[in-house]
């Protein structure tokens, strides 16, 4: 029996190489298909196309936001430039100001640190190959973290529907059961109908007309192919994840046959029965929306 994997998870990783560190978050929720929403910095954006196929590789079904940060590990990769000629221009020309206004005060080196013009700040580029290294162990291990996590929960919604799919096919059982005292429960309704018209009708000819009601309303095909779609549910899951869309459409499946044998039976206790399975089968449907 292979695993059942959810759609919803949470992962975190990190990885220190040469200097920087890369932090990796990954948030996962249920979506039809595969989408990926990458919060890349700058540096990164060469490296989105591998990050897309590391995703596809590990992820079918999800909505996942994903979060990347590099931090460097020394003071600063920063540094800074210094323009001399033209700081020493500068202090030239102030000076020259001041004498032709005939200020004596004593100018301030604040003055020139406050010209951004002189400083000149460069940022050191990492190495590609170091940073696409840390980029992908940082991400491999917030993936493993995101993949435990849906697991664990994949597990809980397969013991969730195996009880829901205990409960209908006891439900079915039921109908099953009923269904099959249906003919006569018709001749009986029939034959009490005819009594209160006081009509006189041949054996022959309440049989005859018991048997078209009972072909009118008999939901043995249905029963039948419910029991199947059930067990095709079970198999389907044994099978484990990527099978949200086949459990989706299964339990479609399912719910059209027992709208059918509502319709058709004719019966309250059907009708009841199905009321109750159908209550199963929704509830079935909400979970395997959150299957991949």
């Amino acid at each position: 029996m292979n695993l059942l994997r959810s759609m919803t998870g949470y992962g975190r990783g990190s990885y220190q190489e040469e200097g920087i560190l890369v932090e990796v978050e990954v948030r996962s929720v249920n979506h039809r298909f595969l989408e990926a929403n990458l919060r890349l910095p700058r540096s990164l954006m060469a490296l989105e196309p591998n990050i897309r196929r590391k995703l596809k590789e590990t992820c079918h079904r999800g909505k996942l936001d994903i979060y990347f940060s590099i931090n460097p590990l020394e003071e600063s990769l920063k540094t800074v430039e210094v323009d001399t000629h033209l700081a020493k221009t500068m202090w030239e020309a102030m000076e020259k100001v001041a004498r032709e206004l005939g200020r004596k005060e004593e100018l301030h080196l604040s003055l020139l640190f406050s010209r951004q013009e002189i400083f000149n700040i460069t940022e050191r580029e990492q190495d590609p190959q170091i940073l696409g290294k840390a980029v992908e162990m940082a991400l491999e291990r917030a993936l493993d973290q995101l993949m435990i996590q849906r697991l664990q929960e994949g597990e809980k919604l397969r013991e969730d529907l195996n009880a829901r799919l205990d409960i209908m096919g006891k439900i079915l059982e039921e109908i099953r059961e009923r269904a099959s005292h249906l003919p006569q429960v018709y001749r009986e309704k029939l034959q009490k109908r005819l009594e209160g018209f006081q009509v006189d009708v041949p054996p022959e000819r309440l049989a005859q007309e018991t048997a078209l009601i009972a072909e009118r309303t008999d939901v043995t095909e249905e029963i039948v192919r419910l029991d199947c779609h059930l067990h095709a549910f079970r198999k389907a899951m044994e099978t484990g994840s990527p099978c949200g869309k086949k459990l989706d459409f299964l339990a479609q499946e399912i719910l059209r046959e027992a709208n059918t044998i509502a319709s058709k039976g004719q019966d309250a206790q059907v009708a009841h029965l199905v009321v109750n399975l159908k209550g199963e089968i929704e509830k079935l449907r909400e979970q395997v929306q959150n299957i991949e």
